[in-house]
């Protein structure tokens, strides 16, 4: 019956966030790690890092979904490459340090930083205004400092991404299918670098007889990555039939709620 229970929660994190994901272009990440934080919490897994390992699953499971989502917007033309090259090493550097940072920290320190940063990404969804087509494209601004900071909060939260990438983009003259095509393609390297990261600081660990719980959690990370792999594409499909601005307002509000249920927990 506990197997049963927790391997149907870890379905549902996993449906609800492709689901979103595919649906809002927010990826699963913002619903992964919340959703895993309170099954890990409830089941008593991994106590002591319990915020690292919901983070770290979250980056796993977005390796698959943000390849499979790339493949797709490859196919369809919609990936700016000049962009995601320019990007390329600042993600790349931000994603590792960002792993290195939580890992050295503690887990009460993680989910601070984590509540507030939650908070601050819900109050961005909940005001943000959809921007118009742009007709040109400009060249990207302070693209270093920019694509170094994603790849660190981006690690730090668990997510692809594209809540911060898309914004720059559409300001930088990208349309918004091109935007969220490029940014699923940024999270590539975020996470799989991430996921790469917390490999390397688990086993070097262990080599200095330093005993770490893998910040990956096998068994939640093959059911949510499966499932949001096929409930993003139904997400995706229900776009230009659901009316978006009120789910993000719905869904950022849920985040509050949940950001301030982790600070206080």
């Amino acid at each position: 019956m506990y197997l049963m229970d927790i391997y149907l929660l870890y379905f549902l994190t996993g449906s609800l966030g492709g689901f979103l994901g595919g649906l809002l272009g927010l990826g699963g990440g913002i619903i992964f790690v919340p959703c895993l934080f309170f099954i890990f919490t409830f089941f008593e897994i991994n106590n002591n890092y319990i915020m690292q390992t919901a983070i770290c699953t979250s980056l796993a499971c977005v390796v698959v979904s943000s390849i499979f989502a790339t493949i797709k917007h490859k196919k369809n033309n919609l990936v700016e490459w000049n962009f995601f090259k320019k990007m390329l090493l600042g993600l790349s550097i931000g994603s590792i340090l960002g792993i290195i940072f939580i890992s050295s920290i503690s887990s009460i320190y993680v989910k601070l930083f984590y509540g507030y940063f939650l908070i601050l990404i819900a109050i961005y969804i909940l005001f943000a205004k959809e921007q118009k087509s742009s007709i040109e494209k400009k060249e990207l601004k302070l693209v270093k400092v920019y694509s170094l900071l994603v790849g660190f909060f981006s690690s730090i939260l668990g997510i692809g991404g594209g809540t911060l990438t898309i914004p720059y983009y559409r300001f930088h003259g990208l349309s918004t299918k091109l935007s969220i095509g490029t940014s699923s393609v940024c999270a590539v390297p975020i996470s799989i670098l991430a996921v790469i990261t917390t490999s390397i600081i688990y086993y070097y660990l262990n080599l200095k007889n330093i005993y770490i719980e893998n910040f990956i959690h096998i068994e939640s990370f093959i059911i949510v990555a499966v499932s949001s792999t096929i409930f993003s594409y139904y997400g995706a499909s229900l776009t230009h039939y659901i009316n978006t601005n009120f789910l993000k307002s719905l869904l950022s509000i849920v985040m509050l709620v949940v950001s301030f249920s982790i600070l206080s927990s």
